[in-house]
């Protein structure tokens, strides 16, 4: 009789263990994974971190000059303010935040300084690893200005103003590499004469990261 038993009482643990959680352990990798990528936060829910290098080159003939350029770009984004629904993916604006530093490597001067700020449009592909972006603002900052020199920026404080877009891609479940282009214009607003300014053009590069 005892042995007879057996089997049912063994049976009945196993689905009472079922039933307080145990589920879990038999479940299988393909359900796990997609349990994971439920509970996995958006990318644009959070704030984000990153620096962009890249080369610039004089586009215009507002100078004299033959400007080039290499900028390291440190960025601050915060989560998504708006958000909607578009094409199957995700359009959202965010704040971005910018701090510059540029060697001027062929031209009077030989650094900039600055700061910027502007919104970031991202379009979030299907999926949500990838995305389009687009960034247009402006700042200020110093630059060691040659006023002596014809062609150069009239004094050390100036203002400016860029384009920033390209494609973002996942890498990680927290990190980002980007491709794209970089516009940046440099002036002094009319406070010198004569005002040159500049206007630079060329590819970025860049890693961020979620927190």
């Amino acid at each position: 009789m005892r042995a007879a038993l057996l089997p049912i009482l063994a049976t009945l643990a196993a689905v009472q263990g079922h039933a307080h959680g145990g589920v879990a352990v038999d479940t299988d990798p393909l359900t796990k994974a997609a349990i994971l990528e439920e509970d996995r936060p958006v990318p644009w829910a959070g704030w984000s971190a990153g620096v962009d290098v890249g080369a610039l080159w004089r586009v215009t003939d507002n100078t004299s000059q033959d400007y080039f350029l290499a900028p390291a770009v440190l960025s601050l984004r915060g989560p998504a303010h708006l958000e909607w629904e578009f094409a199957g993916g995700t359009l959202v604006t965010r704040a971005r935040i910018n701090l510059l530093g540029e060697l001027i490597a062929d031209g009077p001067e030989s650094y900039y300084l600055g700061w910027s700020a502007s919104p970031s449009i991202e379009y979030w592909f299907p999926g949500e690893h990838s995305s389009l972006f687009f960034s247009i603002g402006g700042g200020s900052g110093w630059i060691d200005s040659n006023p002596d020199v014809d062609g150069a920026q009239g004094r050390d404080y100036t203002y400016n103003w860029f384009m920033h877009g390209g494609l973002r891609q996942r890498i990680g479940d927290r990190a980002d590499l980007s491709v794209g282009f970089f516009f940046q214009h440099f002036s002094n607003r009319g406070a010198t004469d004569p005002n040159p300014g500049l206007d630079a053009l060329g590819p970025m590069v860049g890693l961020s990261w979620d927190f």
